[in-house]
């Protein structure tokens, strides 16, 4: 065994993921990806088509590395959200035409939103607010990788971040105002 890097031999460094292994991590991390997918799309229904869409183009990759594969599927329906809600008019980046869907990604309606007060206030917002919040809040994405997913300058996407901070903190404060009056 040569070359350490980060405590991995190189054999360990390339090894990429296969098709079972991303079919096992969406099986298994189902509820957040569905989650992640209707708070981008703010539509059940185009939540679904993000999610097949990114199963479809995650089962074909061949060059991602094991470590990352709950990133890089987190980054495709990212990806795949923004070409369906944002791009209007534009092509996925994958057919759904064929049935790449075997089921692995079903949409549960238990699975919904309702597990955070604050989903209804992210729908609520406009697109570009809501896929900046999402992003770069959310899922912590610096300004730049947002800016790039988006097309966007980074200006834009700091002050689309600014404007959603400064809604959240008003919607927080009605929050903790209307809770304190409705357990009385």
């Amino acid at each position: 065994m040569k070359v350490h890097w980060f405590g991995k031999t190189v054999s360990e460094r390339c090894e990429y993921a296969r098709k079972e292994e991303f079919v096992s991590v969406f099986e298994r991390e189902r509820a957040g990806l569905q989650r992640l997918a209707l708070l981008l799309t703010a539509n059940s229904e185009a939540a679904k088509q993000c999610l097949v869409c990114a199963f479809k183009e995650c089962i074909t990759s061949s060059s991602v590395s094991k470590e990352w594969v709950l990133s890089w599927i987190r980054r495709v329906v990212i990806r795949n959200a923004i070409g369906l809600v944002m791009d209007s008019g534009v092509q996925s980046f994958v057919s759904t035409n064929d049935d790449g869907d075997d089921g692995s990604i079903a949409c549960s309606p238990y699975d919904s939103l309702g597990e955070t007060a604050t989903s209804e206030s992210i729908l609520d917002l406009p697109e570009f607010e809501r896929f900046v919040y999402v992003i770069c809040v959310l899922e912590r994405y610096s300004i730049h990788d947002c800016a790039s997913l988006l097309g966007r300058p980074p200006r834009e996407i700091d002050e689309a971040r600014k404007r959603v901070a400064t809604q959240a903190g008003k919607m927080d404060r009605l929050s903790i105002v209307s809770q304190h009056f409705t357990t009385r």
